[in-house]
């Protein structure tokens, strides 16, 4: 199975008008997030399944995705990505998709950053930069060793080297 671990896209910041759950994306978010979309529809992404966090920045990045990749099922909204997700749940949230090929999990940081760091099986801590994805192949149930497929960040950026990838994830914790 490929598992595509992608992070919404550059949202609106909270407010006292716009609390946490109703952060929107902003236009550049959009505009940014489109060509990642397009760079994996490049790549021959295939999606089976898109799981997202019910927040809205998250199901907005979760439909430009759907709509880029011409995905024609329901976006699966799963309360378990959103904030607070847990590396060790990843199971749980695959467990019903068996038999899909490639599934896309939209939702946050930092929840996404140590999932790619458990998936990369790095000590050093990863942060996934605003609407980036990183792709692994990983066994169905998602235990064992995953293999590093491809990144793919804002302007459509594609990184295939593990370590380049490793070390922009890295550097983006560093810069926080």
């Amino acid at each position: 199975m490929i598992i595509h671990v992608v992070r919404h896209a550059e949202a609106i910041e909270r407010t006292r008008e716009v609390p946490e759950e109703h952060r929107y994306l902003t236009p550049r978010g959009r505009k940014r997030f489109r060509k990642v979309a397009k760079g994996l529809d490049k790549l021959g992404t295939d999606l089976d399944v898109i799981l997202t966090s019910p927040m809205i920045r998250a199901v907005q990045t979760a439909d430009i995705l759907a709509e880029r990749l011409r995905y024609d099922g329901d976006l699966q909204v799963a309360a378990l990505l959103g904030p607070g997700f847990r590396p060790e749940s990843l199971g749980e949230l695959l467990g019903s998709h068996t038999q899909a090929k490639e599934i896309a999990i939209v939702g946050h940081e930092p929840d996404l950053g140590a999932l790619a760091q458990a998936l990369f099986s790095t000590q050093g801590a990863c942060t996934l930069p605003k609407g980036a994805v990183v792709s692994f192949k990983i066994a169905a149930a998602g235990q064992g060793e995953a293999q590093f497929l491809q990144m793919v960040t804002g302007g459509a950026n594609i990184i295939t080297s593990r370590k380049k990838a490793l070390a922009r994830l890295e550097a983006e914790n560093t810069s926080k």
